[in-house]
């Protein structure tokens, strides 16, 4: 594709707000994980022996730790979505329609500013720019072998 199906403005250095809510659901993710295994093994365990083994509370520590971390996330989401917006744009995909949509990673434009949130077949041509933009500078990453015999 041509550079011209493509625009880009520069995002603010650090973690994008998208950035930084994603990171947030990977931790609730880890912190579900751990809340199920620690009450399995606490059921299991404290039924048997009456005590607490390192295991539960390995799981225990990664529901505490998870929901930690996930709060920081959100908390700096929050913040960092507070100054891109003062920035003129954002990089979350709900809300905030009176700021342009920059894709998160590459700056790449996925929405102009006063246009509704974006439908799937629109997601995927904003996709396709930043395809388009990841060639003609070169970032795009080989995929990995997915184990497929040649």
């Amino acid at each position: 594709m041509a550079q011209e199906s493509w625009e880009r403005r520069e995002v603010l250095s650090g973690p994008t707000a998208k950035q930084w809510a994603r990171a947030g659901i990977w931790s609730i993710g880890v912190s579900g994980f751990g809340a199920v295994g620690g009450v399995a093994c606490a059921l299991t365990i404290v039924a048997r022996t009456q005590a607490l083994d390192p295991v539960t509370l390995a799981f225990v520590a990664m529901t505490v730790g998870g929901v930690g971390v996930g709060w920081f996330c959100s908390w700096m989401s929050d913040r960092k979505e507070r100054v891109e917006l003062a920035a003129g744009y954002t990089t979350c995909a709900q809300g905030n329609n009176e700021v342009v949509r920059l894709h998160s990673r590459t700056g790449v434009v996925m929405r102009e500013a006063g246009q509704p949130n974006l439908t799937k077949p629109q997601w995927e041509a904003a996709m396709t720019r930043v395809r388009a933009y990841e060639a003609s500078v070169g970032s795009v990453k080989p995929r990995k072998n997915t184990g497929e015999q040649s």
